[in-house]
């Protein structure tokens, strides 16, 4: 999978139901094989690496992308270009 620029939806919960969205351009990019076992070990099953301006990026929880909800399980940044990473994917394990 290749870098990809796409529309995404930052969320932060509201309430039991109600999210706050906010619309932002960010990078899509694969997640290695060592963030692959990280993420793992936190209880996730990481799916990709959003990169954000760090302006954009106001603590959200969850991130959708292509109608598909995640959590953002881990954050680096703001790098020196002024970008933030976050790092999503499906919670497993459930319990």
């Amino acid at each position: 999978m290749a870098t990809i620029e796409a529309l995404v939806t930052l969320l932060i919960k509201k309430n039991q139901t109600e999210y706050l969205e906010k619309d932002v351009f960010g990078k899509i990019n694969p997640v290695g094989r060592d963030e692959f076992t990280a993420a793992g070990q936190k209880g996730f099953k990481a799916s990709m690496m959003v990169e954000v301006w760090g302006f954009e990026y106001e603590n959200q929880t969850e991130i959708k992308v292509d109608g598909k909800k995640m959590a953002i399980y881990r954050t680096y940044g703001p790098k020196s270009n002024g970008k933030v990473e976050l790092y999503a994917g499906e919670r497993v394990g459930k319990g």
